[in-house]
């Protein structure tokens, strides 16, 4: 098997679902990774969700698990009849773009008979991977549209041992946790993360245990960030699709729920029109058209030079501030297909309008709906 990104005229797409990959982006490409067996359990069960992103002689990955080996399927999530014919090249399209996928799949056997072309994984992708990547956007948000500072996120890195890493992180935690009310929370988050993984909800003044932990991932990932909780009253994302020409356009909204933990738990499937109606009444229409704008031409900028193609998702919130409803601008960039976009084609392939059902996944137990 060969494996090339030049450029050569792709015979079908293979479709990847390598759900929790953020966390690999962090670790050099020759470094073993394996995600936990959570994971392992949801990338087997929850590949046929694939099936709502290919299209007629597309094939899906299905990972091996325990027992069973690798194999593909077909765009339908069904068992190939036959194989593809030996020399098929087939156009990778993973869930997320990090090093160990692209290592997995030229190693797995059931793709040795294939020739693979695989997306390159380059600088300006990974920079916006990173959560700073999105603190970036919340500070522009804060500079050109007037969102308040105290969105911004605060940075403390790594220091040359792990008493000054306890110094500089207890320095920030102690000047964040005295701006806020009495009885308010911080939150922590870990550089690359998404879905909820990687944030943690601390106290305002650390406690020893809250300390220790956060000291220990500093040490560990190079860096941290600590941000005020806001209390959260509606879960959202704005939609984008970078194209081959470098452009970036809004796709759609998505509105989801999750758990006490803050961890992604489903979608609301309405239309686009039923989506954007309750937005706008949460959001002034005027300020959502402008944070669109600036949503598209920050991660114009950000990926200049990629030759990433695809989906792009930006969470954002509705919470309260002190008597009246606000919006956080960018809570989380998602540099990849998101179950919102799922949502939102499972919605127009399966679900009538007007329906208020939910799109959700229950680990170890397939996927609901």
């Amino acid at each position: 098997m060969t494996s090339s990104s030049a450029a050569v005229s792709p015979t079908a797409r293979l479709w990847v679902f390598n759900a929790g990959g953020e966390e690999a982006l962090r670790l050099p490409a020759q470094q073993h990774y394996s995600p936990s067996r959570e994971v392992r359990r949801l990338r087997y069960e929850a590949t046929h969700l694939l099936r709502l992103l290919a299209e007629q002689g597309d094939y899906l990955y299905l990972p091996a698990l325990e027992d069973s080996a690798a194999r593909l399927l077909d765009h339908e999530g069904a068992e190939l009849p036959r194989p593809p014919e030996a020399g098929t090249v087939l156009e990778v399209k993973p869930w997320v773009l990090e090093p160990h996928i692209l290592k997995e799949l030229t190693a797995a056997p059931c793709l040795a008979p294939y020739r693979l072309l695989l997306p390159e994984l380059d600088v300006p992708y990974r920079r916006l991977a990173h959560r700073r990547g999105c603190a970036g956007l919340v500070e522009r948000c804060c500079r050109e549209l007037g969102y308040p500072e105290a969105l911004r996120a605060h940075w403390v890195e790594a220091g040359a041992d792990r008493a000054e890493t306890e110094r500089r992180l207890l320095q920030l935690w102690r000047r964040l946790g005295s701006e806020q009310a009495a009885g308010a929370r911080l939150v922590l988050k870990r550089p690359y993360s998404s879905s909820g993984r990687g944030v943690q909800l601390v106290s305002a003044l650390p406690e020893a245990r809250e300390l220790a932990s956060a000291v220990g991932s500093c040490q560990r990932l190079g860096s941290v960030s600590l941000e005020p909780y806001w209390q959260v009253v509606a879960n959202w994302a704005l939609e984008y699709e970078r194209l081959e020409t470098g452009a970036v356009h809004f796709v759609g909204y998505s509105h989801f729920v999750t758990s006490e933990r803050g961890a992604y738990a489903g979608n609301v499937l309405w239309t686009q029109q039923q989506l954007g109606e309750r937005l706008r009444a949460l959001v002034p229409e005027r300020e959502l058209a402008a944070l669109i704008a600036l949503h598209e031409a920050y991660l114009s900028e950000q990926l200049a030079g990629s030759s990433y193609v695809g989906y792009i998702g930006i969470d954002l919130f509705v919470y309260r501030r002190g008597e009246v409803l606000a919006l956080h601008p960018a809570v989380e960039i998602n540099l990849r297909c998101t179950m919102g976009v799922l949502a939102h084609r499972a919605q127009l392939r399966d679900w009538p309008e007007g329906s208020r059902e939910l799109f959700t996944l229950d680990y170890g137990q397939g996927v609901r709906r």
